[in-house]
């Protein structure tokens, strides 16, 4: 296990935030300050983006604690062969928990932005998702991630830097749209996140993780946010992969727990995932919490050497989602 006392992520962070910032053009990032003297970093709003800018988001949205790569998908999808992405993480609570997940709402209502990133670890407020870990940073500096279309409001600036504790000239926030290739990649690299938050929620003690990594899809892109949106839930339901690597005494609790944490268990399974949000009247709390899994997962317990495996990637659901081709 990591020494979490001798970490910062927000340090880990900003030393990724000062490489785009030596170098935005190139990466197809466009870099602006607020009024009140925070940084926007526009990885897909007004700006391009890159198949780079979306690698340096990833990782700072792990806390710079994870490792990244693009691979091919070795599944055709409608006879094509796909790129896919594939995330390393050694300090999974501290990378995903404390930093990748996005559990932190800025405002009330159900649009508000939710918010990303490392400066979670700062924040004051509530934050449901470090109920299992003791984990806070301390730092003067602080990086948030935002996915959305809306431009950054400085008042959102402002109360990010309040509830971290920090100077808003310090705070750097990174923003891209569903409908920007930055957006596709950083969803798909959340497959140890997708799977990170279902073990906790099947009762997994979370000291007993020791690493993982994940594989998973990236899907066409479109320019359309709606339609974006739902294939980039897709990647992680239908062809998403994470192994984790835990010590657990129980073999059979690992092997149930198996069998539980993939999307394939949800009654809500099968479809495109645009077509089960049309079904809630486009209302995410009406979707059964247990279809955020990954397709597939492997539990390897390093107590008996033993791995167990469940779920499948659905080849059908994403041809029809990225290609509106049906397959039955």
């Amino acid at each position: 296990m990591f020494d979490t006392g001798t970490i910062s992520i927000n340090k880990e962070a900003m030393r990724l935030v000062r490489e785009i910032l030596a170098g935005p053009a190139a990466m197809g990032v466009l870099v602006s300050r607020l009024d009140n003297g925070a940084t926007v970093i526009d990885m897909g709003q007004r700006a391009p983006g890159s198949w780079v800018a979306a690698r340096y988001y990833t990782l700072i949205t792990l806390g710079g604690l994870g490792e990244f790569s693009y691979e091919t998908f070795p599944y055709p999808i409608n006879n094509m062969l796909l790129p896919a992405v594939r995330v390393m993480v050694d300090a999974p609570l501290l990378a995903c928990c404390a930093s990748q997940i996005a559990g932190w709402r800025l405002e009330a209502g159900d649009f508000a932005p939710i918010l990303a990133g490392p400066a979670r670890a700062l924040n004051s407020q509530p934050d449901t998702h470090f109920a299992h870990i003791t984990y806070r940073d301390h730092y003067h500096e602080a990086v948030i991630a935002i996915q959305t279309r809306e431009p950054v409001r400085a008042s959102w600036a402002e109360s990010i830097a309040v509830a971290c504790n920090i100077a808003p000239e310090n705070l750097y926030i990174l923003v891209a749209p569903n409908a920007s290739l930055v957006c596709a990649v950083q969803v798909a690299a959340r497959i140890v996140e997708q799977t990170i938050h279902r073990l906790e929620e099947e009762g997994l003690a979370m000291d007993t993780i020791f690493s993982a990594q994940g594989f998973c899809v990236l899907p066409p892109l479109i320019d359309d946010d709606l339609i974006a949106m739902g294939r980039i839930n897709d990647v992680l339901l239908y062809g998403g992969e994470a192994t984790f690597y835990l010590r657990h005494p129980d073999d059979a609790f690992v092997q149930q727990l198996a069998h539980k944490v993939v999307a394939k268990a949800s009654r809500a399974y099968g479809q495109p995932f645009i077509e089960i949000f049309e079904a809630a009247n486009r209302d995410f709390y009406q979707i059964p919490l247990d279809l955020h899994s990954p397709a597939v997962v492997h539990l390897n317990n390093l107590s008996s050497g033993r791995t167990f495996s469940a779920g499948e990637i659905n080849e059908r659901v994403l041809t029809e989602s990225f290609f509106g081709v049906r397959k039955y």
